[in-house]
């Protein structure tokens, strides 16, 4: 215990940080006379540090505090990592255990695949495949025409055009198969039933592959089920 000396003094603390009260050394402090202790600092010996858990100064005693900084955990509504960065205990909400995927959802006491939450995922994955192909191109004569929004509104002007017989001899178009060909009246006619067609049929094709997703019950094959067959002809 600290008394007061007319003397100059050389005393052994124990220091601990200014925010986190955290113990971070032994040092001799010279005291000069009439004066009490440095700042920051106790004649009170901290306890044998743990793994696992530090000292912190509490104003009159030390008390072991568990220390996860640094360590890796994670969150059991999300799956994602976080990084401890303060003293104390786990949060309720974090897991040192890793999940395997991310579609395992935490059941109370481990990490469990949900085949909901990958079927999810796949037809999501379908459906901007769908979206994908829907604006890539029609196919009229072996031609493959943009589909995108801006071609599309051009093409309905075109097959007005071409149903009336009024495309021009010789006007050029560009294809993103066949470079630039001529654009026919029989060919401009055909854009906006070619493209119905076209929605329907990528639609429909999206569709069965959502509903074979939909009747598997084997999450594996969920996740290896391949969705690449019947988009374009």
């Amino acid at each position: 215990m600290f008394t007061f000396s007319n003397e100059p003094q050389v005393l052994s603390v124990f220091n601990f940080s200014s925010d986190t009260n955290e113990y971070i050394g032994e040092s001799d402090a010279y005291i000069a006379p009439n004066t009490g202790l440095p700042g920051n600092c106790t004649q009170v010996q901290p306890p044998e540090i743990k793994p696992g858990f530090t000292p912190v100064w509490l104003g009159e005693e030390w008390q072991l505090v568990e220390d996860h900084r640094g360590q890796i955990v994670y969150d059991k509504e999300s799956g994602h990592q976080v990084n401890i960065t303060e003293l104390g205990g786990l949060f309720e909400n974090v897991t040192i255990i890793s999940p395997m995927s991310k579609f395992d959802r935490w059941n109370g006491e481990t990490w469990q695949l949900s085949i909901t939450d990958a079927k999810a995922a796949k037809i999501q994955q379908i459906k901007a495949h769908r979206d994908d192909v829907t604006a890539d191109y029609i196919v009229i004569d072996g031609n493959h025409f943009h589909s995108d929004a801006n071609s599309r509104i051009q093409q309905m002007s075109l097959t007005r055009m071409g149903q009336a017989k009024q495309i021009p001899a010789g006007l050029m178009w560009q294809t993103k198969n066949n470079g630039l060909i001529e654009l026919t009246n029989d060919i401009a006619a055909q854009f906006e039933t070619v493209t119905m067609d076209h929605d329907m049929r990528l639609f429909a094709n999206a569709q069965r592959h959502i509903a074979a997703v939909e009747a598997l019950e084997d999450i594996q094959e969920v996740l290896d089920y391949d969705y690449s067959s019947g988009w374009q002809p």
